[in-house]
């Protein structure tokens, strides 16, 4: 992937450099997409796995109403958590330990195991220190490439730019009369990498940061789940 993303990049800035015809002001650039869009997806490719690259922008799907699986999997998790927490309270430990088993979510099951083991709490953080090590493992990549692109996306408008004015001062002494317009044009690069940088990637990766951060709250308030029932159960045992 890296040999990848350096070839494109490559390719963005040789494109940069491809000349422009078109001199007419408008909100429309070619050449600017091209140098901020194809370099924000060098930049991914270079500093990430196939599979990372692949939840990068699979991640997108949790922008859409029904499509998305973090949020709607943590609202499930936390339902699960509540009613076995109630059931075992409510000492109908059978039905708790059957709703953990029939469970999608090793965070639920692994609740049961280590309040029928009465498991010290060191064990009960370990096991769901890996929990949350698993979760990270599998979304931090995809949010910290948001967040990484709202950073880098405005770098790549003014290499835009740059290339741009290059071009410009290159072709000053043959034609000079839509100087203002060409400068504009490529300006219009630095629009497109901090739109799309403050507008388009920074929101999505504040958005898939809180839905992680909710992942792992869920995952927090399992735990402490388990120390108080192991503590309900010593109790009652005592």
């Amino acid at each position: 992937m890296q040999i990848l993303g350096l070839a494109l990049l490559a390719m963005v800035v040789w494109f940069g450099f491809g000349e422009r015809t078109d001199t007419t002001v408008s909100a429309f650039d070619t050449h600017a997409a091209v140098m901020v869009l194809g370099g924000s997806l060098a930049a991914i490719l270079i500093s990430s796995t196939a599979r990372n690259t692949i939840r990068t922008f699979g991640a997108l799907r949790e922008l859409l109403p029904g499509l998305g699986t973090l949020n709607k999997g943590t609202d499930a998790l936390e339902k699960e958590r509540e009613e076995l927490v109630t059931l075992w309270r409510e000492g109908q430990r059978a039905r708790a330990v059957s709703m953990a088993e029939a469970s999608q979510f090793p965070a639920i099951s692994r609740m049961v195991k280590l309040v029928l083991e009465r498991a010290p709490d060191e064990a009960t953080k370990a096991a769901f220190t890996e929990l949350q090590h698993d979760t990270m493992e599998r979304w931090q990549p995809a949010v910290g490439n948001w967040e990484v692109l709202a950073k880098l996306a405005p770098s790549f408008g003014m290499v835009g730019t740059i290339t741009g004015m290059i071009q410009l001062f290159q072709n000053m002494g043959d034609n000079t009369a839509n100087m203002g317009a060409a400068i504009s044009l490529a300006l219009v690069a630095t629009l497109y990498g901090v739109a799309f940088g403050a507008g388009v990637a920074g929101p999505i990766g504040h958005f898939l940061r809180g839905l992680l951060d909710e992942r792992m709250g869920a995952l927090e308030r399992c735990e402490q789940s388990v120390h108080e029932l192991v503590a309900r159960s010593a109790r009652a045992g005592a």
